[in-house]
Formats: C-alpha cells, sequence, structure tokens
C-alpha cells in the first residue's frame, strides 16, 4: 500500500495495511537541520522562500520516516495577507504591528486575492510535488477563524485567547465582522492549497478549547463549518485539531471534518466510542512522554494502540505539537514504534 493509499483510505475509514503516522509540527525545532537554516534566515523569509520552505517540510520525512509530509508555514500567513504587518521576534513568537481592536480597523482588512497575495505558498506546495514521489500524501494547512482572530486581536502569541473573548461578549457585531472576514480569507486561501497540490488539509482551532459546549457552538463552530463545506467540494479529506477539545467532541464532529484529532486529555477509547464511526480519528500521544527514555516511549506507543483497539478510521499523531527540545532519536522511535505497533489495529 502505498503511503498516499494509507493515508487517505485511513482519512475515509477505509481498511489499511496499518494506521498511518505524523507529527504536528515536524518540520522545526528539534530537527538541527531546521536550527541550521534558522541561523541564515528569518522565520519569515525561510516561509516566503519556496526552495526553503520545501527543504524543511521534506526533513522530517528523511530523518524522521514520517508517512506523511505537511506544509512549512504559519496560521498567521492568511491575516498578513489581510493586511496586518507580521514579524516574528526571538524569544516571543508572532508580533502583529497593528492588531485588530474595533470595527474601523476590521474595515481595513482585506478578504479578497488572499491566494494571489500568499503566492509563495502554492509556488512551495507545487515545489514539494515535484520532490516527492507521486504517491507521498502532503497535507495543507490554516488556523481556523477563531484561533487567528485570537492572534490578530491580541496582537502576540503571549496572549491566553482572553481579549478576542472579550470582544466576542462586549461587541459581538464586531467580533462577527471579523469572523467572517477570516473565513473567506481562509477559504480562498486553503482552496489555492488544494489546486496547487496538497493532498488533505487541517484546520487548526487551538484556542477554540477555551469555550464551553454553547460558546463553542455559537463563536467557533460556525466558521469551521463553513470552511469545511466549502473545501469538501474540492474532494479532499479535512482534518480539526483543538488542544483541550475533549468536552467539545460531539460539536467537533458536527464541524463537517472528516477527521477529529484530539489531545492526550481524551481518550483515544472513548473519542472512538463517542465517534460511533462517523468520523476518523487522529492523536493523541502527550508530547511530553517524547522526553522519557526509549523503552518508555515504545510502552507508550504501545499503550496507545491498545486503547484505540481494533477498527478503521486512525491516524497516529500526537496530542499537540513536538516540543523544540525533544531528542530527533526520540521523535524516530515514536515514528518507527507506530510502524511496529500499527497491526495492533487491523480487525
Amino acid at each position: 500500500m502505498t503511503p498516499k493509499d494509507r493515508f487517505l483510505r485511513a482519512c475515509y475509514q477505509k481498511p489499511v495495511d496499518r494506521p498511518p503516522v505524523w507529527m504536528m509540527r515536524q518540520a522545526g525545532r528539534y530537527l538541527p537541520e531546521y536550527r541550521a537554516v534558522r541561523k541564515q534566515k528569518s522565520t519569515m523569509e525561510m516561509m516566503k522562500d519556496p526552495e526553503t520552505a520545501c527543504a524543511i517540510t521534506l526533513q522530517p520525512v528523511d530523518l524522521i520516516g514520517v508517512d506523511a509530509a505537511i506544509l512549512y508555514s504559519d496560521i498567521l500567513m492568511v491575516p498578513e495577507a489581510m493586511g496586518l504587518k507580521l514579524d516574528f521576534v526571538r524569544g516571543t513568537g508572532p508580533v502583529f504591528e497593528n492588531p485588530v481592536h474595533t470595527e474601523k480597523d476590521i474595515e481595513k482588512l482585506s478578504d479578497q486575492s488572499i491566494a494571489q497575495k500568499c503566492d509563495f505558498v502554492s509556488r512551495t506546495i507545487q515545489l514539494i510535488r515535484k520532490k516527492i514521489p507521486d504517491d507521498f500524501p502532503l497535507l495543507g494547512f490554516a488556523g481556523a477563524p477563531f484561533t487567528v482572530g485570537a492572534y490578530m486581536v491580541g496582537g502576540d502569541g503571549s496572549h491566553d485567547g482572553n481579549t478576542i473573548k472579550k470582544m466576542a461578549f462586549e461587541e459581538r457585531q464586531t467580533f462577527r465582522h471579523l469572523m467572517t472576514k477570516i473565513t473567506h480569507a481562509t477559504i480562498d486561501y486553503l482552496k489555492k492549497q488544494v489546486e496547487a497540490g496538497v493532498d488533505a488539509v487541517q484546520l487548526f482551532d487551538t484556542w477554540a478549547g477555551t469555550f464551553s459546549v454553547e460558546d463553542y457552538k455559537e463563536l467557533a463552530l460556525p466558521y469551521e463549518r463553513e470552511i469545511f463545506k466549502s473545501i469538501r467540494a474540492m474532494n479532499v479529506p479535512t482534518i480539526l485539531y483543538i488542544k483541550g477539545g475533549g468536552p467539545l467532541f460531539e460539536e467537533m464532529v458536527a464541524s463537517g471534518a472528516d477527521v477529529i484529532s484530539i489531545d492526550w486529555r481524551l481518550s483515544l477509547s472513548e473519542a472512538k466510542q463517542k465517534a460511533q464511526g462517523r468520523v476518523a480519528l487522529q492523536g493523541n500521544l502527550d508530547p511530553s512522554k517524547l522526553y522519557a527514555p526509549i523503552p518508555k516511549i515504545e510502552e507508550s506507543t504501545l499503550q496507545m494502540f491498545k486503547d484505540f483497539g481494533k477498527g478503521r478510521g486512525y491516524l497516529v499523531n500526537l496530542g499537540h505539537g513536538i516540543m523544540p527540545d525533544i531528542p530527533v532519536e526520540h521523535a524516530r522511535a515514536f515514528v518507527d514504534y507506530a510502524k511496529k505497533f500499527g497491526h495492533e489495529t487491523i480487525p
């Protein structure tokens, strides 16, 4: 079975020889090869140069042996294309020079021609497709409107999501205006990724995990659903991830995503029972467990498969992105063990 067949079939809950394995943030700071590039270029330079972004995307494929590549980029490319000046500051993370606070700020944002403004992303995807075999899957991604909006309103990566929630509850019309603009921009952005050659897309709504069920249903879910509806028409599988999204699982299923990616606070067995075959599952090893000695990583990986049990529709992953100080050999061990124990899920 080819890697692409394995990945796509798992997303659609069809029989596979073993579940595919990849890791969120797999192209990044835990790899010495990535850090070597980072010494020469800024984050923005790396993301906007297709040759560099392509090389970084493929590093974990070559070095770790994952079953899928995910585009090296950032969820904040969309707000930058909408008109916010973005920089990645060492020790701080993403910073917007002109965060969004008022209706006038939102009026200045453009949700038109986003894909054209991010043409470097399409060129990167096209270059990756030339570098990898036709039978190897490439994932695209974007941030969901609520999470992207959290950064746009908060101004940097140091907030806890409260600033955007303040807008949502104090100025509901302003909040909805912002969410609608981000939604339209994100649809344009993801459609272009699919046209350029990605095989699946993942939507990250990290901060939505701070919502109650009812608030999530009103303030985040409708925009996720609109995005998934548009992308689903392009016949590629879709994945939704929310950090801390366990209490929202039933509503996440209603988003229209083909795959629900969960963190370690919701067991795979419970998620499987709740899903009742309506969606595939992805996850969910606690990334911190990759600090453990390799024999312990083997135990944790095997236990994860046993928790899922027999059945279709499973993609092996971490419950959040890999940390930058995880030893490379530990990441590789996780991938190797995922391949070794994948037969545990075969009926």
